[in-house]
């Protein structure tokens, strides 16, 4: 499973400088097994220079998972830089230290500090949302939209540090339905005329959200802000699903996530697409003071699906659809590619005129969505 290490800024923290080379490059481990059963997996890049948010992908390791009872868990490269394994349901077991060992096609060994498995991930009781309004730089445009939040009441046995990672899926629609189809030659739309109308797009949502109740007396969160959804996009517009995934995380994988929490806010997000500069759990077996970036998580996890239907008291931005008005296809606007859909404009219902254009106006998938239906949409 990818780790994408952006934080959401937490309140007033005293200032950490981390000390960064204009020309360092270092290795990046994205890594996080969990207790649940399927393919877990383990990201190896290179980091660029410190100016450069350039990724490279280190392909053709070795990478493997080994415990204290001597058993190996070995994981294949399934793309450039993606190593992974099945993990079965029960395989990872609370009590046992883990260790990731890497061997880079340099020759290099890494190794990860030994980790147990996090104390189990409570149930997330609530999602749930509520209106808010956010400034702005500019006062007088600030931007309306929904907080959600999540509660959660944990038992003694229960983990106390929380990280949440989301993945948000929202539904929408292209302009119009499709009349005609012009691939040189014109062709009456035999299919469905709402085809490629209606679509469904998920995107992991890049901030990761971090709590602990160890400071309190008892293991509940109540409110936990998650992330804020403007009415700047469509998202909320016609149906929206919230997933939130909820890992434990040890005394030791909670500071390393504080710490790059910390780091961002301070350096106003410099590191657009590379890990934070932190120190990790990981170290280079024959070098130890070479710099490695990335942590090496051994989690519990639930996780929580809300459905939000189209809230109508916000304001949306329209369809980006431009139809332009042509007599005959051959006639098309110059930044039109063939094949493309046209929609009779006349008062008849069909034949010319028609309305061609791009964007969204006829094909949904051009906004980065598919047309398949999640089986959670109700």
């Amino acid at each position: 499973m990818w780790i994408v290490i952006l934080m959401m800024l937490p309140g007033c923290i005293d200032p950490y400088t981390p000390d960064i080379e204009d020309d360092q490059v270092s290795l990046v481990v994205e890594a996080l097994i969990t207790d649940q059963p399927g393919p877990h997996t383990v990201s190896l890049s290179r980091s660029s220079p410190l100016n450069d948010t350039t990724m490279f992908h280190v392909t053709g390791a070795m990478v493997d998972v080994v415990n204290n009872r001597g058993g190996i868990m070995e994981f294949e490269e399934v793309e450039e830089g993606i190593y992974s394994r099945w993990f079965a349901d029960g395989e990872l077991e609370g009590g046992v230290e883990y260790l990731l060992r890497i061997v880079t096609p340099d020759g290099e060994v890494y190794e990860s500090d030994p980790e147990q498995l996090a104390d189990p991930s409570p149930e997330v009781d609530e999602v749930y949302w509520h209106f808010d309004t956010i400034g702005t730089a500019d006062p007088e445009n600030p931007l309306h939209g929904v907080q959600f939040y999540l509660d959660l009441q944990g038992e003694e046995r229960d983990a106390r540090n929380y990280r949440w990672t989301l993945e948000e899926t929202w539904e929408y629609h292209a302009a119009h339905y499709i009349q005609y189809y012009y691939d040189g030659t014109l062709y009456k739309w035999q299919l469905d005329p709402y085809a490629y109308s209606y679509c469904w797009r998920t995107e992991s949502i890049p901030s990761i959200f971090i709590a602990s109740t160890k400071a309190l007396q008892s293991n509940i969160l109540k409110k936990q802000p998650l992330h804020f959804v403007s009415e700047e996009t469509n998202r909320l517009q016609i149906k929206y699903s919230l997933l939130v995934k909820q890992y434990s995380l040890t005394d030791k994988a909670y500071d390393y996530w504080f710490q790059v929490q910390r780091q961002n806010q301070e350096t106003g997000g410099i590191y657009e697409s590379q890990p934070d500069r932190v120190p990790g759990n990981v170290h280079n077996v024959n070098d130890p003071d070479q710099e490695v970036l990335g942590y090496f998580n051994v989690s519990s996890v639930t996780e929580k699906r809300i459905l939000v239907d189209g809230i109508r008291e916000l304001i949306y931005p329209p369809i980006p659809c431009t139809l332009d008005t042509i007599d005959n296809p051959i006639n098309k606007p110059p930044f039109l590619p063939i094949p493309f859909y046209l929609i009779s404009l006349s008062p008849l219902g069909s034949g010319p005129p028609y309305g061609v254009g791009g964007s969204l106006c006829f094909d949904c998938r051009n906004g980065g969505g598919d047309i398949v239906k999640p089986e959670y949409w109700e």
